[in-house]
């Protein structure tokens, strides 16, 4: 038997995630009499493979392989703000051991991104940490960082390796940014934006006082050297009013040093990236016939860039649609060119931020704008991608330290039941009255074992056990009825 112990204290602000309590997971037990035995005696409930161990864990799941990227829990905001002084660092051991005639036109990019990491621990691809925030030792975790690498190194490994999908489904992308600057939605939340004063004053006037708003659409070429060629589209009044592509700007991102954070607790990861963006002035194409061949990649971006008009923000939002196109001949590894298309959210420092961070006269001055710069960032990802409190009742269970009293409980339990199925006319005590087990009463025996398919409750925590497993397992509804062993 068990025994609940409180739950730390929480904060105000809690989302509950319900579980899919009425579907039930069942193995299916291979082999003979003996392999039936052995399966039913296991604890489905508590094998998930990223379960803590240790007093919070269980004795189940001591066998049960640890998730490699549970080792490094963090504080978002510290993260943030620790990737924002390395980044500084970087860059500016990059810009003293290039020749300055050489990265001339070299522009430094800090950008956030939300996606999703993926592994291949386990037997199948899946998000790196399963949902939901996690108890490490007495403590609840948010962010875990997977991932941390620079331009020169691979990422440093654990024992498994995650892989960055960037983007958002098209539901969370319509809920999250359709409203723009019309009405009062997690985009404008983001900013902090101000609500309507009086019943006279609407919702878009209001934000259109705070926010400034961009469209823009381009065409982009991406080539497997880091190259690529952009064409924005200007609206042709000679021609209707139809789009029209510009002159083609030639470009080439390298990235000095990323960071991935897991957020478990909340919908989708986190990737932190720094990078240089060099224009190649040389290489820009007149027109889209002029395009040199070999592009591996074709992007229609439809962006909305949002920022504060105040500049009281250092970031800026972007919200893309992307087409995305492969080209068969151009080594992007698909047979035929069939358009995808994505859902993006980026937040990216302001050029002036960033040129004021990177030449901040010390060290201290520097921490002390990246911890700023931190906070507004995580400010601007919990409305949009809030992290949840939240946690299962199992993360609270613990393993009773006398068996022998444990025994005398769930004896009780059943001498319990047999009283109320007697309709309170048969009470045998399992308890005696100087302590102890009660003589003669078989209720208190421990219950035996069933060799057969064991359904259990299928709770959020079962999600990852199902998608890790190699098979061996089935979903089936939940109907009542009597089990018989024939």
């Amino acid at each position: 038997m068990r025994a609940l112990s409180p739950p730390p204290r929480r904060r105000d602000r809690l989302v509950a995630d319900s579980p899919l309590s009425t579907t039930i997971m069942s193995k299916r037990p291979g082999g003979g009499l003996s392999a039936l035995i052995g399966k039913s005696s296991k604890e489905a409930k508590r094998s998930a493979s990223d379960r803590p161990s240790g007093p919070s864990g269980g004795a189940a799941n001591n066998n049960a392989p640890r998730n490699p990227f549970m080792s490094r829990p963090t504080q978002p905001e510290d993260a943030i703000k620790i990737f924002l002084i390395q980044a500084r660092s970087m860059a500016r051991r990059r810009a003293a051991a290039n020749d300055g005639a050489s990265r001339k036109g070299a522009n430094i990019e800090i950008e956030a991104r939300l996606g999703t990491l993926i592994s291949p621990y386990g037997a199948h691809d899946m998000r790196a940490l399963s949902s939901g925030a996690k108890l490490v030792g007495n403590r609840v975790a948010h962010a875990f960082i997977c991932n941390v690498a620079d331009g020169q190194q691979q990422q440093q490994q654990q024992q498994a390796s995650t892989r960055f999908e960037g983007g958002i489904t098209r539901s969370n992308y319509l809920r999250w940014t359709q409203a723009g600057l019309s009405e009062m939605s997690p985009l404008s939340a983001s900013f902090s934006c101000k609500k309507p004063g009086g019943p006279h004053e609407s919702e878009g006037s209001v934000l259109k006082s705070q926010m400034v708003e961009t469209e823009t659409v381009t065409t982009v070429f991406a080539y497997p050297n880091a190259t690529r060629v952009n064409f924005a589209h200007h609206h042709n009044s000679n021609n209707g009013g139809g789009p029209q592509l510009g002159r083609g700007k030639s470009e080439r991102k390298e990235k000095c040093s990323t960071m991935d954070m897991a957020l478990p607790a909340a919908p989708y990861d986190l990737r932190l990236t720094c990078a240089t963006e060099l224009s190649l002035d040389q290489q820009d194409v007149p027109n889209v016939a002029g395009l040199p061949p070999g592009w591996n990649k074709k992007r229609i971006k439809r962006r909305r860039s949002y920022a504060r008009a105040d500049k009281s923000f250092a970031w800026r939002m972007d919200v893309t649609e992307v087409t995305t196109t492969d080209n068969p001949g151009g080594g992007g590894g698909k047979g035929a060119a069939h358009p995808e298309v994505g859902y993006e959210i980026e937040m990216e420092l302001s050029a002036s931020m960033t040129q004021k961070l990177l030449s901040a006269p010390d060290d201290a001055s520097a921490r002390q704008l990246a911890s700023t710069l931190a906070q507004q960032l995580w400010f601007m990802i919990q409305q949009l991608n809030p992290t949840h409190d939240v946690l299962e009742v199992e993360e609270f269970v613990r393993e009773h330290a006398d068996a022998e009293s444990t025994k005398l409980a769930i004896g009780q339990c059943g001498t319990i039941r047999h009283f109320m199925d007697s309709k309170c006319q048969s009470w045998r005590t399992a308890i005696a009255p100087e302590g102890g087990r009660a003589g003669g009463n078989d209720d208190c025996k421990p219950p035996r074992n069933f060799i057969g398919c064991m359904p259990v409750n299928f709770s959020r925590h079962n999600i990852e056990e199902v998608q890790r497993s190699d098979g061996g397992t089935f979903l089936s509804e939940k109907t009542d009825g009597v089990r018989y062993l024939l």
